[in-house]
C-alpha cells in the first residue's frame, strides 16, 4: 500500500512538471506575438507620420510654384540630407523673425528647413531627398532608389528611416552596411514644365 502511494505521488509530480513546461512555452509564444504586434503598430504609426509629413510638404510646394518649379540651385526645396544633421544645424529664421521681409526664395528655404527638423523629430535616423525624378523605382534592384534623374516634370519626396528590424540586423551583422533604400516615395507635384509653371 505504501509503495502504491509513493508511485502515485511521483507520477503526479511529473505531470505537474510537464504542465508547467507546456504552459511556459505557451506564455513565451504569447509574449513573442505581443511584442511583434507592438513593433508592427509602431512601424505603422511611423509610416503614417511620414505620409503626413510628405503631404504637408506637398502643400507648401504647391503654394510656392515660382521657386518649386525650377530645376536649378535657386529651388531650395530640392534637398538631399540627413534629417538629424539638419536638425542639429542653426535654424533658418528669415521668415519667422518679427518684422522680417520674406520673399518666395526665403519662404522656400524656411519651409524646407522647418520641415526637415520635423522629419528628424518624428522618424529615427531619417534621410530625406526632394528632387525631380520620373523613375524613382529601380526595377533591377526591386526597390526605390535614392538616385534622381534630375529631369522631367515630377517633383518627388523620398524618405528613409531606420526601423527596429533594420537596427537589429545592423547590430547582429556588424561592420559597414549597405545604405537602406527609401521607405516612402511620394509625388509632390506633377505637370510642371522645366523652369516654369504651366498651370496644371
Amino acid at each position: 500500500m505504501t509503495t502504491t502511494r509513493r508511485s502515485g505521488a511521483g507520477f503526479s509530480l511529473v505531470e505537474v512538471l510537464v504542465s508547467v513546461a507546456v504552459l511556459s512555452i505557451g506564455l513565451l509564444g504569447a509574449i513573442g506575438m505581443l511584442l511583434a504586434a507592438v513593433r508592427a503598430g509602431k512601424e505603422a504609426a511611423t509610416f503614417n507620420a511620414a505620409v503626413g509629413l510628405v503631404r504637408d510638404l506637398s502643400e507648401k510646394v504647391r503654394m510656392n510654384p515660382g521657386v518649386a518649379a525650377g530645376h536649378g540651385a535657386a529651388n531650395t526645396y530640392l534637398v538631399d540630407r540627413s534629417a538629424e544633421g539638419a536638425a542639429a544645424s542653426p535654424a533658418i529664421g528669415g521668415c519667422a523673425a518679427p518684422g522680417a521681409t520674406c520673399d518666395a526664395a526665403s519662404l522656400a528655404a524656411w519651409d524646407i528647413d522647418e520641415w526637415t527638423r520635423r522629419v528628424a523629430k518624428a522618424l529615427p535616423g531619417a534621410r530625406v531627398r526632394v528632387c525631380f525624378d520620373d523613375k524613382p523605382w529601380n526595377a533591377a534592384a526591386g526597390e526605390y532608389d535614392w538616385m534622381c534623374s534630375q529631369t522631367g516634370r515630377n517633383m518627388v519626396a523620398k524618405i528613409g528611416w531606420a526601423s527596429h528590424a533594420d537596427t537589429l540586423s545592423i547590430k547582429q551583422k556588424g561592420g559597414p552596411q549597405r545604405e537602406l533604400p527609401p521607405r516612402l516615395v511620394m509625388q509632390l507635384v506633377s505637370g510642371w514644365a522645366q523652369d516654369g509653371h504651366d498651370g496644371s
